[in-house]
């Protein structure tokens, strides 16, 4: 199985929570930093930081990785006096250049014999994604003037914040998908007609290649899922475009960073003021609450590099006596009360643990945990003939059109 754009080969500090550091001292970054900060840009300290990895877990849908774990990374960036920023998209210059770097890790277990000859290799690589952006640039032979957040889910949003800080880069305020997703067919730069290419990939090997071209857009995904399962984990940087082409309308889904920070803004001070968390949340992104309910069951198999599953709620508070179900590839796909359809992917989907008010991570329930399920529209990107094309229930595998969730909301109250 292979997990996409998981964070690969942060070092963690054990279990300190991101909030344990008080403030960045980094005297790290330099020149790009600088620019962005002249061009609009922001840095962003642990408040706002830990923001958005709240904020994060419920536009992730389930999917982007533990929150836990995106914690320790960031906060042993800032620890290692790491500075991070952020720059929105109308910053860039036309003829800068950046890039979307991510990592594949696959679950699939590794027979002995492959073991053994992994382990022998003397030329290991503790940051494979790193070393496949720095690769890219020296392929193009220009320096990135930022990063491209790939999606936006806990560790996935947490490794491309990393990589930007660890580089002395930006992030973008924007990513290629505006939630998380299964795969990177579903990516905005490719929806909108450009190349994904060249794409630097690295291995913790010691590998480092670039993909000049694709004989079709889709083989990225074979091609960098092959890497992975053959050396456990692969870095990847795509999506080198201008800053021209990431201006134009379409092509990234932009101020997705600021969205998940508010989020997890309205989150934060709720709790402080004792408000309702998932009420602010639902406010803060403009959603609708979906569903309230404890965790009746679930159903996991990994199937095809995928984690495919289902998750059963039986209904609380206004839904006492309801039942609630969602279908999952990775992150939740379909949702359906009483067995009638109320949201489906593109929009959002996700579930949230009303004891601690994070975002849960597939497959990560208990039985009897109380749930509150807010849904989210999608950006506009993914309800374009081109974006439904690669993502809609029927891309992935249902027998039913897709429908907004405002529709569906408003049709089943």
């Amino acid at each position: 199985m292979v997990a996409r754009r998981q964070f690969l080969a942060g070092v963690a500090i054990g279990a300190g929570a991101l909030s344990a550091c008080s403030e960045i001292t980094s005297s790290s970054g330099g020149d790009r930093i600088a620019a962005a900060l002249d061009q609009g840009g922001r840095l962003l300290d642990v408040e706002a930081l830990e923001d958005a990895l709240v904020g994060s877990s419920y536009l992730g849908t389930g999917g982007g990785g533990s929150l836990s774990e995106a914690r320790e990374l960031i906060a042993s960036d800032l620890a290692a006096g790491h500075k991070f920023s952020a720059i929105p998209v109308s910053g860039l210059a036309d003829d800068d250049r950046v890039a979307c770097p991510y990592g594949l890790a696959s679950l699939a277990p590794t027979s002995e014999d492959m073991q053994a000859r992994l382990d022998a290799i003397e030329n290991q690589v503790e940051e494979p994604v790193q070393a496949a952006f720095e690769a890219l640039e020296r392929h193009l032979d220009q320096k990135f003037a930022g990063v491209i957040l790939g999606e936006i889910g806990p560790l996935s949003l947490a490794e491309g914040l990393s990589i930007a800080a660890r580089l002395g880069v930006p992030a973008l305020d924007a990513d290629t998908v505006g939630r998380a997703v299964p795969e990177i067919n579903q990516h905005s730069v490719k929806v909108a007609g450009v190349p994904l290419t060249p794409i630097g990939a690295a291995t913790p090997f010691g590998d480092e290649m670039v993909i000049g071209t694709l004989g079709d857009p889709t083989r990225a995904e074979d091609i960098l899922r092959s890497v992975a399962v053959v050396s456990r984990e692969c870095g990847v940087a795509d999506s080198p475009i201008t800053g021209k082409q990431a201006k134009t309308e379409g092509t990234l889904v932009t101020g997705s960073l600021s969205l998940a920070i508010s989020i997890g803004k309205a989150v934060r001070e709720a709790k402080a003021a004792g408000n309702d968390p998932i009420e602010a949340a639902r406010a803060a992104g403009d959603g609708y609450l979906l569903f309230t309910g404890v965790v009746a069951g679930t159903e996991w198999a990994d199937q095809d590099g995928f984690l495919q599953g289902k998750v059963t709620l039986d209904g609380t508070g206004d839904f006492v006596g309801q039942s609630f179900e969602t279908d999952v590839k990775n992150e939740h796909l379909i949702a359906r009360r009483d067995g009638v359809v109320v949201a489906t992917c593109p929009d959002l989907i996700s579930l949230i643990d009303l004891e601690s008010g994070d975002g849960v991570v597939n497959p990560d329930y208990e039985n009897g945990q109380s749930i509150a399920v807010l849904g989210f529209k999608s950006d506009p990107i993914w309800r374009s003939e081109a974006g439904l094309a690669v993502f809609s229930p029927r891309y992935v595998g249902y027998d039913l059109d897709y429908v907004p969730i405002e529709e569906l909301v408003s049709g089943a109250a």
